[in-house]
């Protein structure tokens, strides 16, 4: 009888144990899930507010941009030349920023993207 209830005894102590390895795998689980859901809005509203704040941006500099056209052309006399001057401007910018894009814009933009994934704050 000893024997059958020392069995019984390993039996109930290995449901317990597969019990609680059962609700730990779901317990991390489910952090998992909501950390992961919890970074991936956050990194969805912060795409969003830059999208937002990228339009209204390009807005302003696109006006800006007409009025300092206008506005060069009108001294000069000669409008298309203005909307020339302000272009060759952007086409210089364009090529400096393109020369130090790996610097100052994809290693800042993949380390804030590291930082809000694997980082707790």
């Amino acid at each position: 009888m000893q024997v059958l209830e020392s069995a019984n005894e390993i039996k109930e102590r290995a449901t317990d144990w597969f019990d609680a390895v059962t609700e730990y795998a779901e317990a991390r689980w489910n952090l998992g899930v909501l950390d992961f859901s919890e970074k991936a809005a956050k990194a969805v509203s912060n795409l969003a507010s830059a999208l937002i704040i990228g339009v209204a941006g390009g807005l302003m500099m696109l006006f800006l941009s007409l009025s300092l056209a206008w506005y060069i052309g009108q001294n000069l006399s000669n409008l298309p030349l203005g909307f020339l001057i302000v272009g060759l401007i952007y086409g210089f910018l364009g090529i400096v920023l393109f020369a130090i894009r790996e610097k100052f814009i994809k290693l800042p933009i993949i380390n804030t993207f590291i930082r809000n994934f694997y980082y707790e704050k």
